[in-house]
Parts: C-alpha cells; sequence; structure tokens
C-alpha cells in the first residue's frame, strides 16, 4: 500500500502526518512535560518496535531485506531515538514558538540541501522563494515566543536544528537508496527500542512506577501508534512517490494545524501577527511545491 500510493494518496498522508503532529503539540501544551522528561516520550515512540517485530522478522536478518545493517544504523540514528531526544531536549532550553520554526520550520530548508546536494535536485527560484516564505511565516507565529526567550534558548535551538538535519537525513536517504517505507519504519522501531532500553533503564527513573495508568496510555498511544507507526508510514510511503523535499514540506504544517487544533481544544485564539503566518506558510508551501496561481486558477 504504501509502496504504491499515488501523488494524491502521498500528499494526503504529508497532510495526516502533519496533523498528528499538530495534535502532539496540543497534547504537550495540556501540561504533559510535568508528567514525562524527553526519555519518557521518547520510549514511548519506539514502542511501536513491539508492534512493528512481526514485520520486522519478516525480512532476512543477515541483510535486513536488502536494506543492509550500515543503513539500518544511519536510518535508526537519523529517524530513531537519537532523533527523537534531539527534539525534546530542545523544550528543556526553548520555548515552543523556537521548536516550530527551528525544528519542523527548518526540516524542508534542510532536505532541500540535502536531496541538491544527494540527489542532484537543485530548487529552483519560485521552490526557493516558496521555502524562504514558509521560514518567514513560522517566525511570524512563533514572535511572541521569540520575544521572551530565556537565558540559554540557543542551546534548545541548536537540538531542534540537529533533530531538523537528522530528519532530513532520514527522508533523502529512503529515497537515494530505494528502500520500502513499510520496511524502513520497521527497521527503525525495532532497532530503536532495543538500543534504547538500556539506556533509560540505566540513565532514567522507570516512568512505569510513577506515573498514572490515563497519563501512561494516552501517551504510548499517541506516541507510540499514531506518530511512531501511521504517521511516519505516511511519511516514509510519500518520499518515493512526491520526492524528499516535497513530503519534508508538510512537516511545515506542523505547527500551524497545531495552532488551529488549539482554538477548539484550548480555547487559544491566535493573533493577527499569528494567522497571517499561517497565510505565508500554506502559501509558501504550495509556491514551494511548484503550485503557480495559473494552476489554481485554471483548475490544474
Amino acid at each position: 500500500m504504501f509502496n504504491n500510493m499515488t501523488p494524491k494518496q502521498a500528499m494526503f498522508g504529508g497532510a495526516i502526518t502533519a496533523l498528528i503532529m499538530g495534535g502532539f503539540i496540543v497534547l504537550s501544551r495540556f501540561g504533559v512535560r510535568d508528567v514525562f522528561n524527553e526519555a519518557d516520550l521518547t520510549l514511548f515512540r519506539y514502542l511501536s518496535g513491539l508492534i512493528l517485530l512481526p514485520l520486522f522478522l519478516r525480512l532476512d536478518l543477515k541483510t535486513l531485506g536488502g536494506i543492509g545493517w550500515q543503513r539500518a544504523i544511519v536510518l535508526t540514528i537519523c529517524a530513531g531515538w537519537p532523533f527523537n531526544l534531539f527534539i525534546m531536549n530542545g523544550f528543556n532550553y526553548a520555548p515552543a514558538a523556537h521548536g516550530a520554526v527551528f525544528g519542523p520550520g527548518t526540516m524542508p530548508m534542510f532536505t532541500a540541501i540535502l536531496s541538491w546536494i544527494v540527489l542532484d535536485d537543485r530548487p529552483g527560484v519560485y521552490r526557493l522563494s516558496g521555502l524562504i516564505a514558509i521560514t518567514a511565516g513560522l517566525l511570524m507565529m512563533g514572535w511572541g515566543g521569540f520575544l521572551e526567550s530565556p537565558p540559554g534558548a540557543w542551546i534548545g535551538d541548536l537540538y531542534f536544528l540537529g533533530g531538523a538535519a537528522l530528519w532530513a537525513g532520514f527522508t533523502v536517504a529512503v529515497r537515494r537508496w530505494g528502500i520500502d517505507p513499510a520496511e524502513a519504519v520497521a527497521v527503525v522501531g525495532v532497532l530503536s527500542l532495543v538500543s534504547f532500553i538500556p539506556v533509560y533503564s540505566t540513565f532514567y527513573e522507570n516512568v512505569f512506577l510513577t506515573a498514572g495508568l490515563a497519563d501512561l496510555s494516552l501517551q504510548i498511544f499517541y506516541h507510540g501508534f499514531l506518530v511512531g507507526i501511521v504517521g511516519v508510514l505516511f511519511f516514509a510511503g510519500g518520499i518515493q512517490v512526491l520526492g524528499p523535499t516535497k513530503i519534508a514540506l508538510f512537516i511545515s504544517l506542523v505547527p500551524v494545524f497545531g495552532t488551529l487544533m488549539g482554538i477548539p481544544i484550548l480555547n487559544e485564539l491566535p493573533g493577527r501577527l499569528e494567522t497571517l503566518g499561517i497565510i505565508i506558510v500554506v502559501l509558501g508551501m504550495l509556491a514551494a511545491m511548484g503550485v503557480r496561481p495559473g494552476m489554481i486558477f485554471n483548475g490544474r
């Protein structure tokens, strides 16, 4: 299914991924980080490896279905627990506004740069202007958080940038190596779970002994299933259909969806600057995907 999607299905999948990740932002704003730390949330996300284990075991363990162990390790570093810890650690130093801009906001730019270097996919002027517009729009959305930045926020920004660069590496690698999306997700999920459990048990307190059942169930379902399986599968499937640069653009919609979902759930209305930023992000994404005004008015 994920290896034979049509362009429309791939775009729908990219939007679903952004919606799921936007929901994570809303979920986090309920005070999740008062209960769980970055390692807990990372563990929850890669518990998806338990569900993906049957698919993993169907692969030839010597070659991992042709992926190869060296490539599997690269994919796990780029999209596994090292990536997730980078992003989650950023929130220990910088506010959510920084995470929106330096995390999802820079992923399309990093992906475009890597695609140019690795795949010789040089962005044209129109697409480049769209990427710049996305960044400008996200800066407008997070302006309030930038004005109130705490000391040391730059450390969090570096974590976010590092995470964005790692995810871009995963995106380009899947396309460059022609890896089956489901197999890539299974390999990353299982290898992350197996390698992170010793790290977690050695350096962090066991959250299952302290957190409530309701909190644990919600977080495991959202991170482990929706984010770790559904969202990543749709995203990885879209890499082969749309290409790494275009599918990565959907990640720029994460803060947009998070803001819009916050209206009915959190009763938080975006201000004028945030609203304008949302409009610019959407227009910038369309431009970066090659959609020109004439295509819209002519119905193409």
